[in-house]
């Protein structure tokens, strides 16, 4: 289902969660702008900034920084991803799997992006998950809970014991106890990091899978083509975005990297982005704009630090762009407690 809607199920269990903390559930879906009998009904197609609205509200007016993760207890992500699982059920080891959810995930919705990032030095790799840009400052909520659906689908495949190497998330470290944190994800949680990411080693990646036959996997692979002929207008942006989210920490995000990642030249990729009404500068200071906002509103990182993740080579660079992009001094957009 491209675009910016989601199926309902992703609520599934929030009624009777919220209640039991004293709640009313559907005051506070009307508060996040979703109709209260998406609640009940798994079918209903939503707006995703309003289930980041819900997540977010949720969270606060019941008390419990760990909502994303106790909602994501009773989640499958063959519920959530419909047909794109049957490609998934079949992939032939943990790394094609993993890479059959990136390349097809805009199937599934365009709120949001899963990408795979081999790491330097080594076969292990980074499983991220962002929201895109237009969408919710408030992503902590969603961020753990889609990390624990992904955890808990390499889990059915591994093992009941396996777990991720390490967990890193954007955003600062919850108040209170992390006891459900290290149920779900292990030991290694860390904090106030570049991306929100399951940091998965070279052996899990490799391991064998066991898929259905080479048929099932023939007949999912073309309902996926089937799905895709469906295409965004906006197809080559999602996927250059995809790409400027993953290399902005670890790389110089210049439009020959990124176009040099999608496979294809500099000037292609600059004309395909523009019959798409965009350009790539415009993509990229829009991607910087979305995580410089995230970064301040959920993390504790130093405004210096943040610049440097954003590819800025001074402060004051970064200072002025956040004054461009908002209006406002960097400064009046911490949250107290937080770094300046």
């Amino acid at each position: 289902m491209p675009g910016y809607l989601i199926r309902s199920v992703i609520l599934e269990g929030a009624d009777a969660l919220l209640r039991s903390h004293g709640q009313r559930p559907a005051v506070l879906a009307r508060r996040a702008g979703l109709p209260p009998a998406a609640l009940g009904d798994p079918d209903q197609r939503v707006p995703a900034a309003a289930v980041l609205r819900f997540f977010a509200l949720a969270s606060d007016a019941a008390g419990l920084p760990d909502f994303g993760l106790r909602l994501a207890r009773n989640a499958r992500l063959a519920a959530l991803i419909g047909p794109l699982w049957v490609l998934l059920r079949n992939a032939r080891n943990v790394r094609q799997l993993c890479d059959e959810l990136v390349d097809n995930f805009d199937l599934y919705s365009d709120a949001a992006l899963v990408g795979l990032t081999p790491l330097p030095g080594g076969r292990a790799a980074l499983l991220s998950w962002s929201t895109t840009q237009g969408q919710e400052l408030q992503e902590l909520q969603m961020a753990e809970f889609s990390l624990a659906v992904l955890a808990a689908e390499l889990r059915v495949r591994l093992g009941r014991d396996w777990q991720p190497q390490a967990v890193l998330f954007r955003h600062a470290r919850p108040a209170g106890t992390l006891h459900l944190h290290r149920a779900v994800f292990g030991d290694d949680l860390r904090f106030n990091q570049d991306v929100n990411a399951l940091l998965l080693d070279g052996d899990t990646l490799d391991t064998p899978l066991t898929p259905r036959s080479a048929a099932a996997r023939a007949l999912a692979s073309r309902l996926v083509r089937i799905e895709e002929q469906r295409e965004s207008p906006h197809a080559v942006a999602h996927n250059a975005e995809a790409v400027i989210r993953a290399l902005m920490p670890y790389a110089p995000c210049t439009l020959a990297a990124v176009a040099e990642a999608l496979g294809v030249a500099p000037r292609t990729l600059q004309l395909h982005l523009q019959r798409e009404g965009t350009a790539f500068a415009r993509l990229r200071d829009a991607v910087r704009a979305d995580l410089a906002g995230k970064f301040l509103h959920d993390s504790r990182l130093g405004a210096a630090e943040i610049g440097e993740i954003l590819g800025y080579a001074d402060p004051t660079s970064f200072s002025r762009a956040f004054r461009r992009w908002n209006g406002n001094a960097l400064r009046r957009m911490r949250r107290p407690g937080t770094k300046p």
